[in-house]
């Protein structure tokens, strides 16, 4: 198996949801009002990642809890993706992400990636100062502008499944980016029933891709399964690969409570 190939399905994963992207326009709240979202403290997603070979490995999305960033409350999430004992001996995969999404306003306020993939380590700490307009590194000490309650690789999907979904909708996002500016698009293609280890489910069948170049250049080869219920959790993501196709499965779940 070659070792860079064998990367790519494991951090696929969070590049898959994370392209999964609305715009926010319309939806300003009162500045102590909670909006309503479908997930809650205790939410967890399971899943398997499955490459043409079998499976190569885990994943999994948490909301693990309420805490407070510069005294503004926040949902904790994390995530993470971790190869199987197969996969460990050619490339390991380690990886760590979590995101403070502002209740209020479902933008993000703090976003951590920690990447261990091979020989390679990634640390990346990101403040978004929202008011200021800015994002700050605290790991390379950069600072960039940031659009307006601007969204990072975790919080634009939990954002996204707060919004309600019609079939035919082909939405341009300009509030998440690339390093190139280039903003994304979600097409909103059919409802249908789709199975997977966790269980039967109705859902939105959606293909995100950038507007231009970049790795979600509209190829016609992605499409996410997010369930047509309350709960709008993803359930399945398939893509096809110069080198084989990737499924991802939701394997288990717990509803958050209330």
């Amino acid at each position: 198996m070659d070792a860079k190939l064998s990367l790519r399905p494991a951090k696929f994963f969070f590049l898959f949801l994370s392209s999964v992207v609305f715009p926010l326009e319309g939806l300003a709240q009162e500045a102590d009002s909670i909006p309503w979202v479908p997930y809650r403290v205790g939410e967890e997603l399971n899943f398997s990642v499955n490459w043409t070979v079998g499976n190569i490995g885990t994943a999994y999305m948490h909301v693990a809890a309420i805490d407070s960033f510069r005294a503004n409350p926040c949902y904790r999430i994390e995530a993470g993706a971790i190869s199987n004992k197969t996969l460990d001996l050619f490339y390991p995969v380690r990886d760590y992400f979590f995101s403070l999404i502002d209740t209020r306003k479902l933008f993000s306020r703090k976003f951590v990636k920690r990447q261990k993939e091979g020989k390679t380590r990634r640390h990346r700490e990101l403040i978004y100062d929202q008011e200021a307009g800015i994002r700050f590194d605290l790991v390379s000490g950069d600072t960039v502008d940031i659009v307006p309650e601007a969204q990072d690789d975790l919080s634009i999907f939990y954002y996204f499944r707060t919004l309600d979904l019609e079939v035919g909708q082909g939405i341009l996002l300009e509030n998440f980016v690339d390093r190139d500016g280039n903003p994304l698009k979600v097409a909103v293609h059919r409802t249908e029933w789709v199975e997977v280890p966790a269980g039967r489910f109705f859902c939105y069948v959606v293909e995100p891709f950038l507007k231009r170049s970049g790795l979600f250049k509209h190829k016609g080869n992605l499409l996410v399964w997010i369930t047509n219920d309350e709960n709008r959790i993803p359930v399945k993501v398939t893509s096809q690969l110069d080198f084989g196709q990737i499924v991802v499965m939701l394997e288990s779940f717990t509803l958050g409570k209330s």
